[in-house]
């Protein structure tokens, strides 16, 4: 465990952000209005009209519990203000009060709060929870919290540059990008950077579905949290969100966002980001640069992984129905109760790991942030960042030009992600195990694979410990070119790495994934196998003669 960087919670910056939230929520509508002034009296028509349908269309279809009340009848209202504009003389000039009117009231929906006696209370309640999932269940669930947190730093493990992220944290505005595979990760991430991190706590963006439970909507209504409503893609809303976004980065306070936009349902580690909020901080940067702040605005890969992935199955299922549609006849049917006692008891039995492997720090740009918070070309040069945004010596504000740096940021998030994607001994059985029932049915597809009787995989335990040697072959050569990250434990005797990867892979589900029996690999779960091996494809062109 690391000392913390600011003892004080008065001085974190989400809490600052949040003692001052009424002035900053003003801030954020004045930005707002400021960037709608530009719009001409066509574009400001198009742009209202189109939200109003969007809106009125997703509360009729999609309606969520978290909705406010009056939701329906307010986009009424603007409907019949809208048609009442189109015959005034002065329709310009009321349009853009009734975009003011939306842009205040959706600021107001994003806009979250920070409370210190809340903070408190949930470190306790998640070092409760997490001793009870990761740790089985003792009389040790009943001591302090300052034991279980002992206990949890050899379960909850942070890897890789942490003590470079720490260095460049007073100083600069860091935002955790993490992989997201879990419902567990915001939590996870937030509870582990600020236990074992010794991180100030950050502010996030929480999917609004998520508010639909009283329980979970107290704490992160009282925790940093902005809301996000995904099923809202009118482009008021989401400038209204990329400019939110934009000014706490620029304001200073450190910020986790997923730029995979939800859950990888495949289990692969993400390769395509959403780009609006990368870009949203590329923007900040650039207003921080023109007006001579030194503050840079740094971005830290985080990969996130599990040993057993709660919701592996269920995630899997729904991305084979995506992908192979027709091809896919799921037969799941509802657990019966002993499944459910069965899951229970497994969770207060059997403990697992989960890892939290920070990247090397990237600026807004994709290049390497070293620990004096300099920027650095591929050659190691030293870079300006305020080059980046003159065009003869002038600050000048290209839309096309800034997409391509997005894209570029992009590509160097998924890159780091690939490099520091933490490999473990029940990904690599998983991954093998996979690859090798594949090779014994030439011809087929995944979506078949995943959908034949169990009782046809079975991998003889020689032929497989062989194909496993020859992939931790591969993975010690990517690791020594600094191209992979790995667990010291597959460089063990091959029958222990096999041993300890077949009992920890998904040990929370009720089907096993693998088990060996009469020197064989067998599987209850072909689709849950499948999720586990996918956390490898990112490495697949690197070994790609084992594939």
């Amino acid at each position: 465990m690391r000392a913390h960087l600011i003892r004080d919670i008065h001085e974190w910056p989400v809490y600052k952000l949040s003692k001052d939230r009424d002035a900053f929520v003003n801030e954020v509508i004045n930005d707002l209005e400021r960037q709608f002034d530009q719009y001409g009296a066509i574009e400001l028509d198009q742009a209202l009209s189109k939200t109003i349908f969007q809106e009125r269309q997703r509360i009729k279809s999609n309606p969520w519990k978290v909705d406010p009340p009056n939701e329906g009848l307010f986009f009424k209202k603007l409907q019949n203000e809208y048609n009442e504009n189109k015959e005034s003389e002065s329709s310009f000039q009321k349009n853009k009060q009734s975009v003011n009117r939306l842009i205040h009231r959706y600021t107001e929906e994003i806009s979250g709060s920070f409370n210190i006696a809340t903070f408190h209370f949930a470190r306790k309640i998640l070092s409760w929870f997490f001793h009870f999932i990761y740790l089985p269940v003792n009389f040790n669930l009943f001591r302090s919290t300052k034991t279980k947190i002992k206990r949890l730093s050899e379960k909850l493990i942070i890897n890789g540059e942490i003590d470079l992220v720490r260095k460049l944290f007073k100083d600069n505005t860091i935002i955790l990008v993490p992989t997201h595979s879990s419902n567990m990760d915001s939590i996870m991430v937030g509870y582990m950077s600020d236990i074992f991190g010794g991180l100030p706590a950050f502010t996030y963006g929480a999917g609004l579905n998520l508010f639909d439970s009283e329980f979970f909507a107290f704490f992160m209504n009282r925790l940093g949290a902005y809301r996000v409503d995904r099923r809202k893609k009118n482009q008021i809303y989401l400038h209204t969100l990329s400019t939110y976004t934009r000014l706490i980065a620029e304001r200073g306070v450190n910020t986790i966002f997923f730029p995979g936009g939800t859950r990888s349902r495949s289990g692969e580690v993400e390769s395509k980001l959403k780009l609006g909020l990368l870009n949203s901080v590329l923007l900040a940067q650039r207003n921080l640069v023109e007006k001579k702040s030194t503050r840079k605005i740094i971005l830290v890969p985080v990969v996130m992984t599990y040993e057993s992935v709660l919701e592996a199955r269920s995630l899997m299922i729904q991305h084979l129905k995506l992908t192979g549609q027709e091809k896919f006849i799921t037969k799941e049917r509802n657990s019966p109760l002993r499944e459910y006692i069965s899951f229970i008891w497994r969770l207060m039995k059997k403990s697992s790991k989960v890892y939290l492997s920070f990247a090397t720090p990237l600026d807004v740009f994709g290049n390497i942030v070293n620990e004096q918070g300099k920027s650095l070309n591929h050659m190691g040069t030293e870079i300006d960042l305020k080059d980046y945004f003159l065009r003869e010596g002038i600050f000048i504000k290209d839309g096309q030009r800034e997409s391509i740096y997005t894209k570029e940021l992009a590509s160097a998030i998924v890159d780091k992600y690939k490099r520091f994607n933490f490999i473990l001994p029940c990904h690599l059985v998983a991954y093998c195990a996979f690859k090798t029932f594949k090779k014994l049915h030439p011809g087929q597809d995944e979506i078949s694979l995943v959908q034949a009787p169990e009782e046809e995989f079975v991998i003889p335990l020689e032929d497989f410990k062989s194909n496993c040697l020859k992939l931790i072959s591969h993975l010690n050569q990517l690791k020594s070119q600094g191209k992979a990250l790995i667990s010291d434990d597959l460089n063990r005797n091959i029958n222990l790495v096999i041993k300890d990867g077949v009992e920890r892979i998904g040990v929370f589900h009720n089907r096993k994934i693998l088990f060996i029996e009469n020197n064989q690999l067998l599987t209850e779960d072909l689709i849950g196998l499948y999720f586990y091996h996918n956390k490898m494809i990112n490495l697949e062109n690197d070994f790609s003669e084992l594939c």
